[in-house]
């Protein structure tokens, strides 16, 4: 029996592996296929800390304003330049309260006004007569 040389050895070793390798990738291929749908390969296919693309579809940049002063830049439905966040009025000292009760603008009570309706049939009743003589 005569041994081949380490050279073909190698040779038919990596043939070996080829085809093995190409056996398992075309089972992996199979079984991925299934599961990859091409309908959702856009930019929103894993979007966990933000939407990695550039035009987002009817956002607009907001800027939202937080009760301690501070802002942030983000992306609403509707185009608005500035979103106040409400505070705690529980939280604010006697002299802060005051001081925005003041800023307030005071609304006027409105007293209603009682209205006496007079209404006279007899000052309609040409409109179901058949006959064209008005009063």
């Amino acid at each position: 029996m005569r041994f081949k040389s380490k050279s073909i050895v190698r040779i038919q070793m990596l043939k070996l592996l080829r085809n093995a390798a190409s056996i398992r990738m075309i089972s992996l291929l199979s079984t991925v296929k299934t599961f990859y749908r091409s309908d959702r390969f856009n930019a929103h296919r894993a979007a966990i800390s933000r939407i990695k693309r550039a035009k987002y579809i009817r956002q607009y940049h907001v800027t939202l304003l937080h009760p301690d002063g501070s802002t942030v830049q983000i992306r609403a439905a509707e185009p608005l330049d500035l979103i106040q966040m409400p505070f705690n009025m529980d939280t604010l000292t006697d002299e802060e309260r005051r001081h925005l009760e003041m800023k307030r603008h005071k609304t006027k009570k409105l007293t209603k006004r009682r209205e006496t309706v007079r209404f006279n049939a007899d000052e309609y009743i040409y409109l179901w007569r058949k006959s064209s003589n008005k009063p």
